[in-house]
């Protein structure tokens, strides 16, 4: 029988990606079908919230010293709890997801890692032309669409150490890749470096292209506030925290369509949720009191609180129920060992060009606009 066509393409943008990876062998139609950018869109939009697997990172000590790790729950419902750690080419910091695509940083190299089709992209690296006595402190690196064009952007903040002085450069420097130059530039947006102080690159949360993260201005500890960037326009903004004290205990996650910021009260364990409505933060509930709780880690498909505990155990207390259940024990629970929860949805994205051995020119930082030279 003859299936119709728009009954196949609706069967297949529902199948997982390993199914369609070997699916790309049937016949040539297929293989078009299935690399066909408008089929990927399709099936990124299938594969939803309610799709999505728990991807958690976590360090390991052993005789060599600490060991980065990445597991993956099997059950997108997590009724089993029986998970399977994942290779990741490179060992060092895994940033994202956007559309199931990590970014690995190591040094000022970055690598684009899609764990479905097992794919790497390695970027375009910069030139070792760093100031005098300057090595990379702190890397983040974000990935994002540009919203229309289809075209995908790594935005790449880098903030450097001066050895000589034994402290930090004042300000972090922007640049950003683009797939479809497969090149680096200095960001066009309001800022080119930018005077801030990254509370944690790592937590950080993303909204429809927009990202945001817990900053201070540089040389001013006590100025809390959120840097949102929006990748379309490569704009920054600064964002006013609700009216609490600050704690490092905070998380940035989406929530219901909305930007929420969970805090975790120390004086009674509560974990206060905020949301953001229209740039105004308004508590939407407080959930506990909750023992032994170290900090909150982000909402698991808009039902459920993730949360470390004090040894190193990852929680999951259920929003509808009001039930706490141990996922397992994944860290030492040692301060700045903390487990790292990613909400996975797997893509068919392609990152491999059609020359893939022929990149770009390597970027050449401006120091001149930071004044370094």
């Amino acid at each position: 029988m003859l299936m119709p066509e728009d009954v196949r393409l609706e069967i297949l943008s529902r199948l997982p990606v390993k199914s369609l990876m070997r699916l790309r062998c049937v016949c040539k139609s297929w293989y078009a079908l299935i690399e066909n950018p408008k089929f990927i869109s399709k099936h990124l939009e299938n594969f939803n919230d309610e799709n999505a697997h728990l991807m958690i990172s976590y360090q390991v000590y052993d005789d060599d010293g600490p060991n980065s790790v990445t597991s993956l729950f099997k059950d997108k419902t997590l009724v089993d709890l029986s998970y399977e750690n994942i290779h990741r080419p490179i060992s060092r910091e895994l940033l994202g997801p956007y559309d199931g695509i990590f970014c690995l940083c190591d040094g000022g190299l970055i690598t684009l890692w899609n764990p479905a089709t097992k794919e790497c992209r390695t970027l375009p690296s910069y030139k070792k032309n760093l100031p005098a006595f300057a090595t990379f402190l702190k890397r983040n690196a974000i990935f994002g669409l540009c919203d229309g064009s289809g075209d995908y952007k790594v935005v790449f903040i880098c903030k450097l150490w001066n050895e000589k002085i034994q402290d930090a450069y004042e300000h972090a420097h922007v640049a950003v890749y683009t797939s479809s130059t497969d090149s680096w530039r200095v960001s066009k947006g309001n800022i080119k470096w930018i005077p801030y102080v990254f509370e944690s690159y790592y937590n950080n949360a993303n909204l429809n292209g927009v990202f945001y993260w817990f900053v201070s201005r540089a040389g001013d500890f006590h100025s809390k506030l959120i840097l949102l960037f929006r990748i379309s326009d490569e704009e920054f903004q600064e964002i006013q925290r609700p009216c609490i004290p600050y704690t490092p205990f905070e998380s940035l996650a989406p929530l219901n369509g909305s930007i929420a910021l969970l805090h975790l009260d120390e004086s009674n364990q509560y974990i206060e949720i905020w949301v953001m409505n229209e740039m105004n933060w308004i508590q939407q509930f407080a959930i506990g009191p909750f023992l032994g709780v170290k900090s909150p880690c982000g909402f698991w498909k808009n039902n459920a609180v993730l949360m470390e505990s004090i040894n190193g155990k990852l929680l999951l207390y259920d929003l509808v129920v009001q039930e706490m259940r141990d996922l397992g024990r994944f860290s030492s629970g040692e301060l700045g060992a903390a487990i790292l929860i990613y909400c996975y949805k797997e893509s068919l994205i392609r990152l491999k060009g059609e020359e893939e051995d022929s990149l770009s020119d390597s970027f050449d930082i401006p120091w001149h606009i930071m004044g370094e030279y």
